[in-house]
């Protein structure tokens, strides 16, 4: 029979004849076939810290990024700055062809000469109206002229103050697009508007950029990198354990060997739906004053949901180990079945008190994936079975 088998048909007779006696509140253990007792893997409980924590991943970024564009087409002339530059508030950044602009300020300057000089022409009819009323007037009151050359004077007049009235909107007119030509001419020099470190830049000299239904970018500035920020894709189920100002540690693989800190400063309540997987965001502030962290790090985040000191601890996977269940019949020695384990329906542990395997319900708390916090049902100094000691071929 082959080796392997032979040593599995060995194990499983071992297993199957088991002579199990219920023996005060416990079950005691030993091996009919072999003669060998089944050798337990136990540890005692005992006290610790712990704490439960949701992982996730997130991009570290900026806290606040600007986005810096332009309002007008045309040439990019001159870029002043480069990846990494540090900027002022207000700095010069680039500069685009002001040709066009340049035109439209002298257009609209001369357009606002021309209105002046109507409204003094308009003026001077205005006053010589105003003259030939106030004679024939005067003359038509002493019935030297007839009435009709006052009422002629008069529509004389009123034409000419509704010429003047014109002639000063126009004036108005041509100020303004005079004023909109010279912001527009200011357009072609673009400034910093933070000060910051250029994170991006996206055009270069000579380029044309074109502003008819977006507005170009032309940098991107952040305005901050000592502050930055880690955005994490919190899943539902998880999300109601995340509070803000929790506290939050992560890594990233620049620097492996070392944890960075920081805490929860926002729960976004717009959640994303990806593959039918609902999840939320939630912003890490992180505090980068050696400037070590860069924007785009990928960083592994443990959100610290709770954390509990000198607790009493016993391993996870004492919970996994479960006993033969006493009620289900033994089957065929021969057969590859597994046995039946005892199914509980509260969470159990099981202790070794002299070959007697002891049941101990019990209270649970949180948990950080290897260990679990007993509230009630353990001592400390208990010893709980985490497993079978299983021989290794050849012994």
């Amino acid at each position: 029979m082959n080796f392997n088998l032979r040593r599995i048909l060995q194990y499983k007779k071992m297993i199957f004849g088991l002579a199990v006696v219920l023996l005060g509140g416990g079950y005691f253990i030993t091996t009919k076939t072999s003669g060998e007792e089944i050798q337990y893997k136990t540890l005692a409980a005992s006290r610790g810290s712990i704490r439960s924590v949701i992982q996730a991943t997130g991009l570290l970024d900026a806290v606040e990024t600007i986005d810096v564009g332009t309002q007008i087409s045309g040439t990019v002339t001159k870029i002043y700055i480069d990846y990494n530059s540090r900027v002022k508030q207000g700095q010069l950044i680039a500069e685009i062809d002001s040709s066009t602009q340049e035109t439209e300020v002298a257009q609209a300057e001369a357009n606002l000469l021309a209105a002046k000089a109507d409204l003094m022409s308009y003026t001077a009819l205005l006053t010589k109206a105003r003259k030939d009323l106030t004679r024939t007037t005067t003359l038509a009151d002493k019935d030297l002229i007839a009435k009709t050359e006052v009422d002629s004077d008069e529509s004389s007049y009123f034409t000419a103050a509704a010429q003047v009235a014109s002639a000063e909107a126009r004036i108005k007119q041509s100020e303004a697009a005079l004023m909109r030509a010279k912001i527009n001419l200011g357009y072609t020099k673009i400034y910093s508007p933070v000060d910051g470190v250029v994170v991006a830049k996206t055009v270069e000299q000579g380029q044309t950029v074109a502003a008819s239904y977006a507005t170009p970018s032309i940098a991107k500035i952040a305005r901050d990198l000592k502050q930055m920020r880690v955005e994490v894709n919190v899943d539902e189920a998880d999300i109601g354990g995340i509070k803000q100002g929790q506290k939050a540690e992560f890594i990233v693989d620049a620097y492996g060997d070392k944890k960075f800190f920081g805490e929860v400063t926002q729960i976004r309540l717009s959640p994303k739906t990806t593959n039918n997987v609902v999840t939320y965001a939630v912003m890490v502030g992180v505090s980068n004053d050696d400037g070590i962290l860069l924007p785009g790090m990928t960083a592994n985040v443990s959100l610290i949901v709770q954390q509990k000191a000198d607790i009493l601890l016993v391993p996870n996977s004492a919970f996994r180990f479960k006993p033969v269940d006493l009620g289900a019949d033994l089957v065929d020695q021969s057969s590859f079945s597994q046995p039946t384990v005892a199914a509980v329906s509260i969470p159990t542990l099981y202790t070794l008190e002299k070959k007697t395997i002891i049941k101990k319900e019990v209270e649970k708390g949180i948990t950080d994936g290897q260990n679990t916090e007993i509230l009630s049902g353990l001592n400390e100094g208990e010893t709980v079975i985490t497993g079978i000691i299983v021989e290794k071929e050849g012994k």
